[in-house]
């Protein structure tokens, strides 16, 4: 046989043996194992792992760790969007049970003119939809690490099951008779060193003993009084006037040449936004407009601000902003009256959920109602 093969190659012949193909076999599989290790390595290099902990809203669920695949060079806080595929179904829109909120929140004409709310609600959430609930928010003490609630924006709206024991962690935290529906992760992210980004948060960090846990209540309750007093001073002093309280001037439009950020004007007010990750909308009200006669509503991705005059049973929409350019937290936001004896601002701030990230508008198109 070896003879006949070394005749045949002799004369020109291409033959291929056994041992030719075992050989090409093994050069082969040796060439995909080290070009699969080097995808490997690119892959390890461009994504990282983030730990968050699931707790169910069945009581006979455990707590669970979750591992998510994120960028590596992603920065800010990526879980509402990691997350929005856990928040997926579960169940269809109680049309009435959001047309309910809505008028609570927001006022009779804000809802009779949302008859399609639960169709758009269902639209808008289709792909899921993360909301955040601040357990305890960066600070010195805790060395700029905040920790976070995640839930579906329309879990009660889905009738999903309420949360005890997500209820229970918020109370731990200072906020008793929070109500939680549908299963919850709770993250982390860390503010210092900067830039902002999301962290790993662990079952060990779950415990009792965890001294982020231990140190909440004194801290929401320190925020708590913080905000109280800068709504005081802002109501004395007006927005942007005064020590203390002074603004950033931004100019306006944006991607300034002198390094302002983007700010700029609309239909009724004009919006600036802060290097600390804050959106600061100045809605121009009636003169001795008050706070009483005020409803401003938060969502992820929208706000809305309504005067409720005496003598008018729904109020008046005074400016709806259904686009954002992106994720805010509305556990987070404030507004407040600003001016002197005649009142005619209402100011509104919007904590961004990506506090690091610069909006070059305000929403996602050209304009707002």
């Amino acid at each position: 046989m070896a003879e006949r093969e070394a005749w045949l190659r002799s004369h020109g012949v291409e033959i291929e043996t056994a041992e030719d193909r075992r050989r090409m076999n093994v050069e082969t599989t040796t060439t995909n194992k080290e070009e699969d290790k080097e995808e490997d390595l690119k892959e390890e290099k461009t994504t990282k792992k983030l730990v968050c902990v699931k707790i169910p809203s069945e009581d006979l669920n455990p707590f669970e760790e979750v591992v998510l695949e994120v960028a590596t060079q992603k920065l800010g806080d990526v879980l509402p969007e990691l997350l929005k595929p856990h928040f997926m179904g579960g169940g269809d829109i109680d049309v009435n049970l959001a047309r309910q909120a809505a008028t609570k929140q927001l006022g009779e004409e804000f809802a009779s003119k949302s008859q399609n709310l639960g169709v758009s609600l269902a639209k808008e959430c289709a792909m899921g939809s993360t909301e955040t609930f601040a357990l305890v928010r960066p600070s010195e003490k805790n060395g700029r690490k905040g920790v976070y609630i995640y839930l579906d924006e329309v879990g009660l709206l889905k009738g999903k099951a309420k949360n005890a024991r997500a209820s229970s962690l918020a109370a731990s935290c200072g906020f008793p008779g929070t109500t939680f529906h549908g299963d919850v992760f709770v993250g982390a992210v860390q503010t210092e060193p900067q830039p902002m980004r999301s962290v790993d948060f662990t079952l060990k960090e779950m415990d009792s003993s965890a001294s982020w846990l231990k140190l909440a209540p004194m801290e929401n309750a320190e925020y708590a009084i913080s905000m109280k007093e800068l709504e005081k001073a802002m109501a004395e002093k007006g927005a942007g006037g005064g020590p203390g309280l002074q603004r950033i001037n931004m100019g306006g439009g944006g991607g300034n040449d002198d390094g302002s950020l983007p700010s700029g004007d609309g239909d009724g007010y004009r919006w600036e936004q802060t290097e600390d990750g804050e959106v600061e909308i100045s809605v121009y009200v009636p003169e001795n407009t008050s706070a009483k006669t005020v409803s401003v509503g938060f969502r992820a991705n929208s706000c809305v601000v309504i005067d409720k005059s005496e003598g008018s049973n729904s109020g008046k929409t005074i400016l709806q902003i259904d686009n954002l350019y992106n994720k805010i937290r509305p556990d987070e936001c404030t507004w407040t009256i600003a001016g002197g004896s005649k009142k005619n601002e209402v100011c509104v701030s919007l904590a961004k959920v990506d506090a690091g990230e610069t909006w070059p508008q305000l929403t996602t198109t050209t304009s707002s109602k």
